[in-house]
């Protein structure tokens, strides 16, 4: 398992349906970033890929995605530096696989 839900746990009171909600949400809007994130990897939109991977890092950490989380730091400095866009594009695929090992993971969990 790629995620530790403790954090969102711990914020949550243990109000379920909000874990759940979170999780639902997260489920429902980072594959899109996904594949805006991919879109702008292949046109070599430095800013473009800051953007999406600034977008996803808090729901990486909140779902404790650490691995993708510290993968995801380094795509969002190399973006800002502007530099090692193929080294981006290495790492970006990796985080988008764990991200969709995750999620097929959650919709398990979540009976979703």
């Amino acid at each position: 398992m790629g995620y530790n839900l403790e954090q969102i746990n711990a914020i949550s009171d243990g109000d379920k349906d909000f874990v759940e909600a979170v999780v639902i949400a997260f489920i429902e809007e980072v594959p899109a970033d996904l594949v805006t994130f991919k879109k702008e990897v292949k046109l070599g939109n430095y800013e473009g890929v800051y953007q999406v991977s600034h977008k996803i890092k808090p729901n990486l950490e909140l779902l404790g995605m650490q691995e993708s989380f510290e993968i995801n730091l380094k795509i969002l400095a190399w973006a800002k530096a502007k530099t090692n866009m193929e080294d981006i594009a290495i790492a970006f695929t990796e985080v988008q696989s764990k991200i969709n090992d995750n999620i097929t993971e959650l919709k398990k969990e979540f009976n979703l």
